[in-house]
């Protein structure tokens, strides 16, 4: 017999405001969301019509605590069909929602005590909020707006200074490297090599963090940038210690000649992390409590590697691309840093409820309470679930002219990205995605 069954067949032992009491307990505690099957088959058929269609016409299966997600799902497939003007509306919207309620946790935090996270608006988990910034830069990009784009990796890095303040054990993620890597190549794209030099230096401690916790290596492309960047504006000294020849007067990989421009390529991989609940279960006299905890569990991309080529009408250009960001771990270690706030506030919340179900006289109410509570602990396990799993980058140096910009995943062939124009000293940003 299920446990639903067995709360109806008790109730007749009970009285009916107490159950009337109990079944909307229960009820409060299922949930529901949009059918993330019926986007993915919109996207894996490349119709972008259909998938932008999809999340417009069905705003409503988020339901009144999901509109968080709905702006952000909506902002990132937009993005992902080159809506850039569109998706960038629906982030902005989404990040001025998620920093009020942010600023209203302290009320929202006592409503979910009640009964469980589902009673209250999804607020977004703080990588989440700081991605919002992250993927509204590169929208910018995108439309050829730098000052734009560096307003937006700044707010991402203020957002996770102002998240991590508010907590005394601080989580892994309080820098985003390929955030503050990004900035430093819009400064370059700009002419500003002091600045670019300064991000470039920041983006190499980070990525030596995200190297112990994420298993993300410092990228090789990054270093050359850096010596290139030290080179140009006297401050290979500062730098010197990282390597065991003498920088000064060697000339990287990565220096640019004057009738040379560079092309970046962006490369959204596979599909983020996936929430689900995991429950424990606690006998008692009255029947079992449960604890339930939110966990990941992050699909495996099929390819983890990726070759960008630069063909124009004389010649190929080849580079790996290198990861960046691995949101599937940045993703997994988050919920871990924020592990014991969880606990914490379950077992608070638990304790309370067992303290009002005893105070219940009748032995069958307090089962049937008890029962009913068993429905209404529930993970929340709502999250982001258009989020690309990894975000590798790619970057060459080439000859100003035309060129046809192609990716080869891991060695299956090429497929064509964009075709870009290259004036001297001039940086283009090129996105791709094999998300779907």
């Amino acid at each position: 017999m299920s446990k639903l069954q067995y709360l109806f067949d008790a109730s007749h032992r009970i009285k009916k405001p107490l159950l009337f009491i109990t079944i909307f307990i229960v009820l409060s505690g299922c949930s529901k969301g949009l059918n993330y099957h019926a986007l993915e088959s919109h996207m894996v058929n490349y119709d972008c019509v259909a998938a932008t269609e999809y999340i417009e016409n069905n705003k409503k299966d988020y339901g009144s605590n999901r509109e968080l997600l709905f702006l952000l799902d909506a902002g990132m497939i937009n993005m992902l069909c080159g809506n850039y003007e569109k998706s960038n509306a629906y982030f902005h919207r989404a990040e001025i929602f998620a920093e009020e309620l942010w600023t209203k946790s302290i009320t929202r935090e006592s409503a979910s005590f009640l009964l469980n996270d589902y009673t209250i608006p999804y607020s977004g988990e703080d990588f989440e909020r700081a991605l919002i910034n992250l993927f509204s830069s590169i929208n910018y990009l995108q439309l050829g707006q730098l000052d734009e784009s560096l307003v937006e990796v700044r707010r991402l890095d203020a957002v996770l200074n102002m998240i991590n303040d508010k907590y005394s054990k601080k989580n892994v993620y309080s820098e985003d490297a390929f955030g503050r890597y990004l900035s430093g190549l819009i400064y370059e794209a700009d002419n500003n090599l002091n600045d670019a030099y300064i991000d470039y230096y920041k983006a190499l401690h980070i990525f030596e963090t995200y190297e112990e916790h994420y298993g993300t290596p410092v990228p090789s492309i990054l270093i050359e940038d850096l010596v290139r960047a030290a080179q140009s504006t006297g401050r290979t000294d500062e730098i010197q210690s990282y390597f065991d020849e003498d920088i000064s007067a060697s000339r990287s990989n990565g220096n640019t000649a004057p009738d040379h421009g560079k092309i970046v390529l962006i490369h959204f991989n596979s599909i983020a992390p996936v929430k689900q609940s995991a429950e424990i279960f606690i006998p008692t006299q009255e029947g079992p409590v449960a604890l339930a905890f939110p966990s990941y569990h992050v699909v495996e991309p099929y390819c983890r590697n990726s070759r960008m080529i630069a063909a124009s009408a004389s010649q190929q250009i080849v580079s790996d691309t290198e990861i960046v960001e691995d949101i599937n771990r940045i993703a997994v270690k988050n919920l871990e840093d924020r592990r014991g706030r969880i606990t914490l506030k379950m077992i608070a919340r638990v304790a309370a409820k067992q303290i009002a179900i005893h105070k219940v006289k009748d032995k069958t109410a307090r089962q049937l309470l008890n029962i009913a509570n068993l429905f209404v602990e529930q993970a929340d396990t709502r999250s982001w679930r258009t989020l690309p799993g990894e975000i590798y980058l790619g970057r060459l140096i080439v000859p100003a002219g035309k060129y046809d910009v192609n990716i080869s995943l891991c060695g299956e062939g090429e497929q064509f990205v964009e075709t870009v124009y290259i004036n001297p000293g001039e940086t283009r940003f090129v996105l791709y995605e094999s998300m779907f």
